[in-house]
């Protein structure tokens, strides 16, 4: 199963294009085999905050978006190995809470995370994808 990072999930549902070939590969082949594509339950407090903020502008109400979200991909709630694992990641990994969270989900549930921010790459924590 594959986690996808915050601008990963937006970009699957509102701009794909900006989706690396090798991440549309991926995504199309989990689709054909019936894999369920999940997110972290932060993606969807990150989203609905930089709505909030102004930082982010969707076409839709929040509300009905996180719904869409939820509809299409699996929702991972944070446990206490995730937090626990998040709140231990070295330096110089991202400070982040976000990141950390969500990267300690992948970790944690031995997912492949697609994500294009390079820190997190370069920190090499879990299975990567871009």
């Amino acid at each position: 199963m594959i986690l996808l990072d915050t601008h990963a999930a937006l970009w699957v549902e509102i701009a794909p294009e900006r989706l690396s070939l090798r991440v549309r590969a991926r995504l199309h082949d989990a689709e054909e085999a019936g894999e369920p594509i999940a997110i972290s339950c932060m993606t969807l407090w990150e989203i609905a905050y930089k709505n909030a903020q102004n930082r982010l502008e969707l076409f839709v109400p929040c509300d009905e978006f996180l719904k869409e979200l939820a509809n299409d991909f699996l929702i991972l709630p944070i446990d206490r190995h995730i937090a626990n694992s998040a709140a231990g990641f070295p330096d110089p990994f991202p400070r982040d809470p976000m990141d950390r969270l969500i990267t300690a989900t992948a970790l944690v549930n031995d997912l492949t995370l697609i994500t294009v921010d390079e820190k997190i790459h370069k920190a090499s924590l879990c299975k990567l994808l871009w």
